[in-house]
C-alpha cells in the first residue's frame, strides 16, 4: 500500500508555491506514518548509535580500555591489534543504542528509563557466559540454541519479555562471535561500553525525542487529518474520472486508504485513553462521527462513480466534496444545495446523492468538533459510558495479527497438521530450538567462524513474525536482501575508500533508512545491516566478495532451516491462521448485529464500541492477510481476495446501520421497529444466516445462507421516494444482507431467498456490489 500511487487518480493542478508544496509533503509523510513513529524510531537508533559510536570512541583514546600497552608487540601487530580493539567498543555501545529504539517502547518515561538500564544488565550476563563458554565448540554452540529459546519464550511477559529477550540474545550471540578477541577479564571494560550505548541512547531520547504522551496524540491527530484529505482528493478524482477502469483502479485506492483511515483512528482512541482518560469517551465519540461520514463520503461517490450516473450529478457531487476538502464553509453550503437540486436518472441515483450531500455536511460538521475542547457538560454526560479502547498498542502500533496468530495457535484446525494446539510462545519456543540445531550444526560445517549470520537469519525469522506463512515471507526476504545488500555494499565500499568518517557517514544513513523502511518490507532493514557489516569488515581489513558470498551461504542456510522447520514441526499454517481471522472478524460484526436486533426490545446498549470492536477485528484480519497473500496459491488466493472486500463492505454497511440507529433515536424519530414485523423479521433473518456463516467458518461444514431481502423489499419501496431515517436503515439492512450473501457465495454455501426456497443468484445482483 504505497501512498505514492495515490497520485495517479488526482487529476487537480497541483499545487505550485512553495507553501502548499511544503503542506502536501507533510501530509504525505504524516499520512504514511501515523504519529510519526517510525521515523521517530528510525531517528532514535540512528542518532543513539551516532551518539555511541563518538562516545566510544572518546572514551577509548582518555582510558586507553582494551588498549595494549607500547611496546608490547611489533607496531603493525600493536596497531592493528588497539584498532580491532577500538571497534570493537564502538560496536557494542552501538549495538545497545540500536537496540534501545527498538526494545524500549514503554508508555512512559520512567518506564523507558528502566527499559533502557535493563537491557545492558542481561546483555552483560548473555555475553559473559557466552565468553566462558566460548573455548569450547559444541557447548558453545548449544548456548546460542538456548539463548534463541529463552529470547523468544520470554515475549509471553510483556510489555518488557520482548525486550528482555533480545538482550539475552544478543548478548550471547555477541559472546560467541567476540570469544576471540575477549576474555572474562575484560568484562569491566566490556560494561563500560554497554554503559556508554545505553548513556547515548537516553541522552537521544530525553534530549531530542522525549516522550510526550499529548505531543504523539497530536501527531496523531496530523496523520487522521493527512489520511482525510487524501481520501477526499482521491474520492475526487473517481467522481471526475470518466474511464471505467481508472474508477475501479480509484476504488480500490480508496478501499485502501480507508483501511489505513480506520488504523490510524484506532490508534487515536488507545493513546486518547491513556493521554486524557476524563475526555477520553467524548473526543473518540468525536473522532468516530467524523471517521463514519468520511467513510460515507467516500462510499456514496464511488456509488456514483460507478454506476455511471449523469456527469452533472457527478460534477455536482465533485464540486460538493472539493469544497469540503478546501474547508470553505460558503461553497461548501452552496455545493451540497446544488447537489440536491440536480435532477438524478431514478432512485437508485437519487439517494446516493441525497446520502452523498448529508454525508458532507456530516463530516463538515464532525470536523469542527474535533477541534473544540470539551466542556463540563459533554464530559458529565459521557460520565456513565466505561470508554475502553478496542485494542491496545504495541510499541506504539497496533498489534497487528499477533492476536489472530495466537487463537490459531490455540484453536484446534481441522486439517491434520493443524490439531496440535499450544500457547504460540510454546510453539514458536519449540521451532526456533529445531530450526537453530539445523542451522548451527550446518552453518558450522561450511564454516564455523561464520556460522552466527545462519544463527541470525533463523532467530529474526521467529522473533519477528507469529506464523509459519510470515516466517516463510521472512526468511525469504533475508536471502533477497542479503544478496541485494552484498552488492550495495561492496559499492559503497569502493566509493568510501576505506575512510573512517565516510564509513560512519554510511553507517549511521544506511540504518536510519533499514528501520525507517522495515514496516514497508523487511527487506529494506537486511539491506542496511549488510551495508553497515561491509564498512565493518572494510575497515577491519576483512572485507572481500569471498567473505560476503560466505555470508549470503549462511544466511541462506540459516532460511533454508527456517523454511524446513515452519512447514514440518508443529505448523501454524496460512490457511488455518486466516481462518481464525475471518472466524474473529465474523464473531464481531455478528455480536454488533445481536446489539441491532436488541433495539427491537427496547435494549439500549451502546453500539458504537461494538463497532470499533468491528473494526479493530478487521484491522487484524488485514493486518494478517496482507503479508500471507503471496503465499497463498489457486482457489484459496481467489477465496481470500474475495473475503477481504466483501469484509470491507460488511463493515462498512454494518456500521452505517448501527449510527444511524444511534443517530434516529437522539434525534428523536421513532423507528417502528416493535409494530413492524417484516423489519423484525429481517433482522432475525439476517442474524440467523449470519450464524450459518460463522458455523462454516467455524467448522467447515458447509451450509445455507437464506437471505432476508424480502421482509424488507416492499416497506423499502413505499419508503424509497423518501429519504427517512428508517428508509436509509432498511436500505443498509439490505446492502449488509447482499454483501453477507456474497461471503457466503465465497465461502461455497448455497443461498436461498427467505420464502421461495430456491437458489437466489440472480439476487445477487440487485445493485449489491462490494463497493466501499
Amino acid at each position: 500500500m504505497r501512498e505514492a500511487t495515490d497520485d495517479d487518480l488526482i487529476h487537480c493542478p497541483r499545487a505550485r508555491t512553495p507553501r502548499a508544496w511544503l503542506c502536501d509533503a507533510v501530509d504525505r509523510l504524516a499520512g504514511a506514518d501515523p504519529g510519526l513513529n517510525q521515523l521517530r524510531m528510525a531517528s532514535q537508533a540512528a542518532l543513539g548509535v551516532a551518539a555511541a559510536l563518538g562516545l566510544a570512541y572518546l572514551f577509548v583514546r582518555l582510558t586507553g580500555a582494551m588498549q595494549l600497552p607500547a611496546g608490547s608487540a611489533p607496531a603493525p601487530v600493536l596497531t592493528a591489534a588497539n584498532r580491532a580493539m577500538l571497534l570493537i567498543s564502538m560496536l557494542l555501545a552501538g549495538m545497545v543504542a540500536m537496540m534501545s529504539a527498538f526494545t524500549v517502547q514503554d508508555r512512559t518515561a520512567r518506564g523507558q528509563v528502566l527499559s533502557s538500564l535493563l537491557l545492558p544488565v542481561l546483555m552483560l550476563i548473555g555475553l559473559a557466559l557466552g565468553l566462558l563458554v566460548g573455548p569450547y565448540h559444541v557447548p558453545s554452540l548449544a548456548y546460542l540454541v538456548l539463548a534463541m529459546a529463552v529470547a523468544v519464550y520470554l515475549r509471553r511477559f510483556p510489555p518488557r519479555g520482548f525486550g528482555a529477550g533480545m538482550g539475552v540474545f544478543f548478548g550471547a550471540f555477541l559472546g560467541f562471535f567476540l570469544s576471540a578477541e575477549l576474555a572474562l577479564h575484560d568484562i569491566g571494560w566490556i560494561a563500560a561500553a554497554l554503559g556508554i550505548g545505553t548513556l547515548a541512547s537516553l541522552l537521544v531520547r530525553f534530549a531530542f525525542l522525549r516522550p510526550d504522551p499529548e505531543r504523539t496524540l497530536a501527531r496523531m491527530n496530523r496523520s487522521e487529518g493527512a489520511r482525510s484529505r487524501r481520501l477526499l482528493a482521491l474520492s475526487v478524482g473517481a467522481l471526475a474520472e470518466a474511464d471505467e477502469g481508472r474508477i475501479q483502479a480509484g476504488e480500490e485506492h480508496i478501499r485502501r486508504q480507508l483501511v489505513r483511515l480506520n488504523e490510524t483512528t484506532l490508534m487515536i482512541d488507545a493513546q486518547l485513553a491513556e493521554t486524557r482518560p476524563r475526555t477520553a469517551a467524548v473526543e473518540a465519540h468525536r473522532l468516530f462521527d467524523a471517521e463514519l461520514a468520511l467513510s460515507n463520503c467516500a462510499r456514496f461517490a464511488v456509488a456514483l462513480a460507478t454506476d455511471g450516473s449523469l456527469f452533472a450529478v457527478r460534477h455536482r457531487a465533485a464540486d460538493a466534496v472539493s469544497a469540503l476538502l478546501d474547508g470553505d464553509p460558503a461553497a461548501l453550503s452552496r455545493a451540497v444545495a446544488a447537489l440536491r437540486e440536480v435532477e438524478c436518472d431514478g432512485h437508485r441515483a437519487t439517494a446516493q446523492a441525497s446520502r452523498l450531500a448529508a454525508s458532507v455536511e456530516h463530516y463538515a460538521a464532525a470536523r469542527a468538533r474535533l477541534g473544540r475542547p470539551v466542556g463540563e457538560a459533554e464530559i458529565a454526560e459521557a460520565a456513565g459510558d466505561d470508554f475502553t479502547p478496542a485494542v491496545e498498542l504495541v510499541n506504539n502500533w497496533l498489534p497487528g495479527s499477533m492476536p489472530v496468530s495466537a487463537e490459531a495457535s490455540t484453536t484446534r484446525g481441522r486439517g491434520p497438521l493443524d490439531r496440535t494446539t499450544m500457547p504460540p510462545h510454546v510453539r514458536t519456543t519449540v521451532q526456533i530450538i529445531i530450526a537453530g540445531t539445523l542451522a548451527v550444526v550446518a552453518g558450522d560445517a561450511v564454516s564455523g567462524p561464520r556460522l552466527y549470520w545462519a544463527v541470525l537469519a533463523t532467530f529474526f525469522a521467529f522473533v519477528m513474525a507469529t506464523n509459519s506463512g510470515e516466517q516463510l515471507r521472512r526468511a525469504l526476504f533475508r536471502i533477497g536482501g542479503t544478496a541485494i545488500g552484498i552488492v550495495a555494499g561492496d559499492l559503497l565500499v569502493h566509493l568510501t575508500g576505506g575512510d573512517v568518517w565516510s564509513s560512519l557517514a554510511v553507517i549511521v544513513v544506511a540504518l536510519f533508512l533499514g528501520i525507517y523502511l522495515i514496516r514497508l518490507n523487511y527487506m529494506f532493514m537486511v539491506i542496511a545491516i549488510t551495508v553497515v557489516m561491509s564498512q565493518l569488515y572494510e575497515q577491519l581489513e576483512e572485507f572481500s566478495w569471498q567473505l560476503l558470498l560466505l555470508r549470503l551461504t549462511e544466511t541462506a542456510i540459516g532460511a533454508g532451516a527456517v523454511i524446513l522447520t515452519v512447514l514440518l514441526i508443529v505448523p501454524l499454517r496460512p490457511q488455518r491462521v486466516l481462518t481464525a481471522g475471518v472466524l474473529l472478524w465474523f464473531t464481531t460484526l455478528r455480536r454488533l448485529l445481536e446489539a441491532v436486533r436488541g433495539r427491537l426490545d427496547g435494549q439500549r446498549a451502546p453500539l458504537r464500541p461494538l463497532v470499533r470492536d468491528v473494526d479493530a477485528a478487521y484491522a487484524a484480519l488485514v493486518a494478517t492477510a496482507t503479508p500471507l497473500r503471496p503465499v497463498t496459491f489457486g482457489r484459496n488466493s481467489t477465496q481470500l481476495t474475495e473475503i477481504l472486500v466483501v469484509s470491507s463492505a460488511a463493515r462498512q454497511y454494518a456500521r452505517s446501520l448501527a449510527a444511524l440507529l444511534e443517530e434516529a433515536e437522539a434525534d428523536g424519530a421513532v423507528l417502528p421497529w416493535a409494530d413492524n414485523r417484516q423489519l423484525r423479521a429481517a433482522v432475525e433473518q439476517l442474524l440467523t444466516a449470519a450464524e450459518a456463516i460463522e458455523h462454516r467458518i467455524a467448522t467447515g461444514e458447509h451450509g445455507r445462507y437464506v437471505r432476508s431481502s424480502a421482509h424488507v423489499a416492499l416497506a423499502l419501496d413505499d419508503l424509497r421516494p423518501r429519504q427517512s431515517p428508517l428508509a436509509q436503515t432498511l436500505h443498509d439492512l439490505t446492502l449488509l444482507d447482499g454483501t453477507l450473501a456474497r461471503l457466503a457465495t465465497a465461502l461455497q454455501m448455497d443461498i436461498n431467498d427467505h420464502g421461495t426456497g430456491q437458489p437466489a443468484d440472480e439476487a445477487l445482483d440487485l445493485g449489491v456490489r462490494p463497493p466501499v
